[in-house]
């Protein structure tokens, strides 16, 4: 048996679950505009694990959405991450953001709307005119890996003209202000969540695919910029 504690905080959804064996047992979410990860986090923890009457003593292992994502969200992520880990002497498991969206994703939408040919597209928001974006396909293998990209010179139109593509994620809205095509579809749901980590997690948990807690960095991708909001 394995109970795995998943922590996400790449996004202004501050997300923690519990997971046995690959399946979900519970979660808890608070989606804060200013982002409240600092304040929430450790609470949220403690309300997930007085919900499931679980001590965090039984915890196995330690799964974190590693980005990319908003810089201080992430940072304070792995800082409660590494912190449990060294108190606990737990492993660390890193998840991609990007790929466990993509999990999830895959397992909302009907089976019908997507092919076995198809991209998906899982969008962050970033700064003003960027956003984080990788492309993968119904495997959740990686084809383009996670980068920053500007909304203004998107830089992937030629994939449109052989594959569909399945653009969703927080930073959707801003691809669909300058994307118009017949192979380009758009979801506003699908923003980053623990609950998508658990497989990918228990995958990883399986493998012993685990972190160095004292060297790993989450998936930044840009030099932290100060501003009044954040990404």
């Amino acid at each position: 048996m394995a109970l795995i504690l998943c922590v996400e905080t790449s996004s202004k959804n501050c997300s923690v679950a519990i997971a046995e064996n690959g399946n979900l047992v519970a979660s808890q979410e608070e989606y804060d505009a200013n982002y409240c990860h600092g304040e929430r986090l450790h609470v949220l923890i403690d309300q997930l694990l007085n919900k499931t009457c679980i001590s965090i003593n039984n915890i196995d292992a330690l799964a974190f959405s590693n980005g990319p994502g908003s810089y201080t969200g992430l940072r304070i992520g792995a800082a409660t991450i590494k912190g449990l880990s060294v108190a606990l002497d737990k492993n660390v498991i890193l998840v991609s953001t990007l790929q466990s969206m993509v999990w999830g994703f895959l397992n909302d939408m009907p089976k019908s709307v997507i092919s076995q040919n198809d991209y998906m597209c899982p969008l962050i928001d970033s700064r003003i005119g960027e956003v984080y974006a990788g492309f993968y396909d119904s495997n959740l293998t990686s084809h383009i890996s996670p980068f920053p990209c500007s909304i203004m010179s998107f830089p992937f139109l030629d994939i449109l003209k052989t594959k569909k593509i399945h653009f969703f994620g927080p930073g959707a809205y801003k691809v669909k202000n300058i994307v118009n095509h017949p192979n380009a579809f758009f979801f506003d749901d699908t923003s980053p969540s623990s609950k998508y980590l658990v497989q990918l997690a228990q995958k990883y948990y399986n493998n012993k695919e685990f972190a160095d807690v004292a060297y790993f960095e989450p998936l930044y991708l840009k030099n932290f910029v100060s501003t009044k909001s954040d990404k």
